[in-house]
């Protein structure tokens, strides 16, 4: 068996700011928990944690797993570097917004 590991994780942000203003919004989140909570119970090892199962496997495969898209604005940690390359900003925004439209 493992070792009890005491201690915690930072969090991770896999669906930011999305808005629960209709019954509709209720049940996605209620239906995302659920398909959390399954894919947990059939991928975690006995006495690991959420977080753990999730740094072993990745998130991207934990993110395939529950049927959500990468997003942009899903954060891990608080950037390390306060500075960042603006040159290209049009044109990813572009493409944000773009990507957006299509989904739509």
């Amino acid at each position: 068996k493992r070792t009890l590991k005491i201690g915690d994780l930072m969090g991770t942000v896999i669906v930011p700011f999305h808005k629960l203003e209709t019954e509709e919004d209720f049940e996605w989140l209620t239906e995302l928990a659920t398909e959390i909570l399954d894919f947990f119970a059939e991928n975690a090892l006995e006495h690991e944690r959420t977080g753990e199962m999730i740094e072993r496997i990745g998130l991207t495969n934990f993110l395939e797993g529950v049927g959500l898209d990468i997003d942009p604005n899903m954060i891990s940690r608080p950037r390390m570097n306060p500075y960042f390359r603006s040159d290209d900003w049009d044109s990813e925004v572009a493409k944000w917004e773009e990507l957006k439209t299509s989904a739509s």
